[in-house]
């Protein structure tokens, strides 16, 4: 049922994708506008999804790749959705949910409902940690929006190119804000997740660090994102090469999920 229920919740997060991109690309306001209510529609069938995966697999749905996939997708297009309607930042409808909705993708062909069941995945440390990594990597993912978006319209300003898409951009200032703002809830939660991590680890396997994948690569991110900071900081280095560093340690985070599937 939980299946079914998903997967008709990806068909209308792709009609939302293709309606909130459209609409923003041609200046259409009221396409724009259909396309976050069809989002919003295809967030509560996602969210009605993920609570039949936890009822029938009597635990929260944070025990695997495919799971982490899922919730982390359902955590973006949930920030989206947030800055669309409560702060009326537009833009990320071009960034935020096509990259939920390929989490959610990816999620659903790995079998979102069939990691087993154990007792180290069950523990309420183990969720805590898991759910806390989560939803810093889930803020994090609006800095690469916004990374990306800056990177976006500053060629195309370089490049003196006319797109009507530009116009309904924030300017490279508003961009640059707001995704500092999200690496500033981002980057706590991140750190959050790893310390727990690693005294559940020392807690388990009387070792701090495994050295596994879904060690490193959350490490290598953590040390991207704190370089950004200490860099704005402590000189006050912003745009491009903060952009191309929110990039490079939002993807080092994601690959997290590589070390994840079973």
């Amino acid at each position: 049922m939980a299946r079914v229920v998903l997967a008709a919740a990806l068909a209308v997060h792709a009609a939302g994708v293709v309606l909130a991109a459209f609409g923003e690309i041609k200046a259409r306001a009221t396409v724009a506008q259909q396309g976050a209510v069809v989002l919003a529609a295809a967030w509560a069938g996602q969210l009605a999804a993920l609570i039949l995966f936890g009822i029938s697999a009597s635990a929260v749905p944070l025990r695997s790749g495919p799971e982490y996939l899922f919730v982390l997708g359902w955590l973006v297009l949930t920030l989206h959705l947030v800055l669309w309607f409560r702060m009326r930042v537009k833009a990320t409808a071009l960034v935020l949910p096509p990259v939920a909705g390929a989490m959610m993708l990816a999620a659903y062909l790995l079998s979102v409902g069939a990691p087993r069941a154990t007792a180290l995945d069950t523990r309420g440390w183990f969720v805590f940690h898991t759910a806390i990594a989560t939803a810093g990597v889930a803020a994090l993912a609006v800095s690469f929006a916004m990374s990306v978006l800056f990177l976006v319209k500053e060629h195309a300003l370089k490049s003196k190119r006319s797109l009507r898409v530009l116009e309904r951009l924030p300017a490279l200032e508003a961009l640059d804000r707001l995704g500092f703002q999200s690496l500033l809830y981002g980057f706590p939660l991140l750190t959050l997740g790893i310390v727990t991590g690693m005294a559940y680890s020392a807690a388990e396997h009387d070792r701090v660090l495994i050295w596994g994948v879904k060690e490193v690569f959350p490490l290598i991110a953590w040390v991207v994102f704190a370089g950004i900071l200490w860099a704005r900081l402590a000189s006050g280095t912003r745009g491009k090469q903060s952009a191309i560093l929110a990039i490079a340690g939002f993807a080092f985070a994601l690959l997290t999920f590589v070390g994840m599937v079973r």
